[in-house]
């Protein structure tokens, strides 16, 4: 009966998470207790570690189901991430005015590497390094380039150099002829946004079945590669990005739940993806953006106008079909103008997070990685969208205030 409380101690150390090392540690008589708080503050940190990745994990679930949801199969391609070890390399960079000149670069590359003694091995294939931010048809910065094992003297085309390695790179492999890699892309960007990252540095695309090993294009097999960093809502919101958010700024972030009623809104949709939320990280608008501003060039075409602006988000980003519209409210949708649409939103009930234009994308953030996961609400199958209530003002477009309505049940 002595040997109770004892017991209880090692099972309530166990509960936990402690190691039984770690447990013969913490039962000595003697134990400082700056050396328990030490223990206890390392088995914190160990634990708040767990929870974020098993947060990361459930979003990725979810964005996953989302996706199956929308698509209605198997998604094509699957995506990864991983860690890219730097390496050195020969590379040739040069701006190409046709992606299809990557073929003579590479070429180019293989024949001074083989007139130097140079054997390509199939365990290191080639690769290329995109540099400009977008997709460009003519003028592309590209570099070729081919891992090396040893030291080799480069000239004024070719330099030798190391690789910086990536230490979280999204990763997809794309079977088939370079003509519809493209798809391999959509997947990708479409999968860094909907799992809160950004693309943090050039893509690459490593060629492990190409034109040197195979005859048929339809058993190329590439590998492309896109640098990503987490954007974590903590230090985005609602302040400047690299701050930590307050716990009078958190408390600011708590939503107001409301029942709103059904109403129509007809306005400009908009298909594709975006790589970057409005306004974030010093860019201009993006892709969404644009939309915007043809929008309120158009805004007095629309008959019927009894509210504020919409922008309702019903879908998945996607190229087939519209899953978002800047719009506005109206009474009655009726001789609705060339290339709109409208769209009528049921009553619902939501939760409604107020912030800028400038923190858009790491409010969504907050709302699916934090406070979805921890509200013990459920989401329901209905449009969110962000609520326009004011007019844009003199001053910088980020400051510009808005309200995220995220449907619950």
């Amino acid at each position: 009966m002595q040997q109770l409380p004892r017991l209880n101690r090692i099972l309530a150390l166990r509960e936990l998470g402690f190691s039984l090392v770690q447990i013969a540690r913490l039962l000595r008589e003697d134990l400082p207790a700056s050396e328990l708080q030490r223990l206890m503050k390392l088995r914190q940190t160990e634990l708040a570690h767990q929870v974020r990745e098993e947060q990361a994990r459930l979003a990725r679930v979810a964005a996953r189901l989302r996706q199956i949801e929308q698509e209605g199969r198997q998604p094509r391609y699957e995506v990864v991430v991983k860690r890219v070890q730097p390496r050195l390399v020969a590379g040739i960079r040069d701006t190409l005015a046709d992606p299809r000149d990557i073929s003579s670069l590479l070429g180019e590359l293989r024949s001074y590497l083989h007139g130097h003694g140079v054997a390509s091995s199939p365990l290191s294939p080639c690769l290329a390094v995109f540099y400009d931010a977008e997709y460009l048809d003519r003028g592309a910065d590209v570099e070729v380039a081919v891992p090396l094992d040893g030291r080799l003297r480069g000239n004024g085309r070719v330099a030798i150099h190391e690789r910086p390695g990536v230490a979280d790179a999204a990763s997809v492999v794309h079977a088939g002829s370079y003509d519809r890699i493209s798809g391999a892309y959509r997947a990708l960007a479409a999968w860094t946004q909907a799992n809160g990252y950004r693309t943090g540095g050039p893509n690459r695309e490593i060629y492990l079945h190409g034109p040197e090993s195979e005859t048929d294009p339809n058993s190329y097999v590439t590998e492309l590669q896109l640098p990503v960093q987490p954007v974590s809502a903590l230090s985005t919101l609602p302040g400047t990005a690299g701050q930590p958010i307050t716990q009078k700024e958190r408390q600011t972030m708590e939503p107001r739940i409301v029942t709103k009623s059904a109403f129509t809104v007809v306005g400009l949709p908009f298909t594709g993806f975006i790589s970057n939320a409005p306004y974030e990280e010093g860019k201009e608008n993006n892709e969404i953006g644009v939309v915007w501003d043809e929008f309120n060039r158009r805004y007095l075409e629309i008959r019927n106008v009894c509210g504020p602006s919409y922008g309702l988000c019903f879908g998945m980003p996607n190229d087939r079909e519209p899953w978002y519209i800047a719009g506005a409210e109206v009474s009655q949708a009726d001789e609705i103008p060339a290339g709109m649409m409208s769209m009528s939103v049921p009553a619902q009930k939501y939760a409604v997070f107020p912030c800028t234009l400038g923190a858009l994308g790491a409010t969504y953030r907050y709302i699916t990685e934090e406070w979805q996961p921890q509200s013990g609400t459920e989401h329901a199958d209905a449009p969110d969208f962000e609520f326009y209530d004011e007019e844009p003002g003199p001053g910088d477009p980020k400051d510009m205030k808005l309200s995220v309505y995220w449907p619950i049940k």
